[in-house]
């Protein structure tokens, strides 16, 4: 199973923002693009490849990691989100 990384929102506390940029850069370095074909197309993340990203809370000083974990689990649901509103118009033009 897998997602295309999307321009998404992601809702975090202010404190956490300084953290998004660095999860998004981490989530297309581990992604594998035109996972499914060039078709398809996009940087697709994987369920293996979510466990790595959500591992990245590990690297940051014990008073981080809760932080980093809550805007990791927020840059996921968000990019799920957007996966959802993508598929339903690809699912609508097909027809």
């Amino acid at each position: 199973m897998g997602f295309a990384l999307t321009d998404c929102d992601v809702q975090v506390r202010v404190e956490a923002v300084k953290y998004v940029r660095a999860i998004h850069g981490t989530a297309l370095e581990l992604a594998t693009h035109n996972h499914f074909g060039s078709e398809i197309g996009g940087f697709w993340l994987t369920t293996d490849q979510v466990t790595q990203l959500k591992s990245l809370c590990e690297y940051y000083p014990p008073g981080e990691r809760t932080l980093v974990d809550e805007t990791i689990e927020a840059y996921l649901l968000a990019q799920l989100e957007s996966v959802d509103a993508d598929f339903l118009r690809a699912m609508l033009t097909f027809n």
